[in-house]
């Protein structure tokens, strides 16, 4: 009997520390309360090929409405997208990002499309100017990815591509 009540308070301890992961709080860094700055528009040179089948747009950040994303000025992906004007239904496509260093995300995320971000994630994602590298990185206010997040944060996005993949 002592046996089964060892066993269970040895349980019973392990399940205490295993617990269910990190929770909200290891991740709240990596969120960001974006709100619009309605006196900078966008004045670099920057841009992003947009793609739709055969369909391509560059799109000119030049001018969009931009936002604060973690201090760094950003333009919303959805933006982008209905800028590009190559669809009247970008809830109907997932997003896959390919950076001019040739980093494809959907490669990255073993060429299943259900792993790419959704228009729901585009809605609060952002290509904003990355100090680190002198370049677009896309970033995120939300997602769904957990730790594989650095997968979803495309460095080298200016003049990269985002393509509108179909959703079947």
């Amino acid at each position: 009997m002592r046996i089964i009540r060892l066993l269970f308070a040895l349980l019973a301890a392990l399940a205490a520390t295993v617990g269910c992961g990190p929770g909200w709080d290891e991740y709240k860094d990596h969120y960001s309360p974006a709100g619009p700055v309605v006196t900078a528009p966008w004045a670099g040179p920057e841009s992003v090929f947009i793609v739709l089948a055969d369909a391509q747009v560059e799109v000119a950040l030049e001018g969009m409405q931009t936002y604060d994303y973690l201090g760094a000025l950003a333009v919303s992906l959805s933006d982008l997208v209905i800028q590009s004007g190559l669809t009247p239904n970008p809830e109907s496509f997932r997003y896959d990002f390919t950076a001019t260093d040739g980093y494809d995300l959907f490669i990255k995320r073993y060429e299943d499309i259900s792993l790419l971000p959704s228009w729901q994630e585009m809605l609060k994602g952002y290509l904003y100017w990355d100090t680190r590298y002198d370049d677009l990185t896309a970033g995120w206010t939300e997602h769904p990815w957990g730790s594989a997040l650095s997968a979803y944060q495309v460095k080298w996005m200016n003049g990269g591509t985002i393509t509108l993949l179909p959703v079947e």
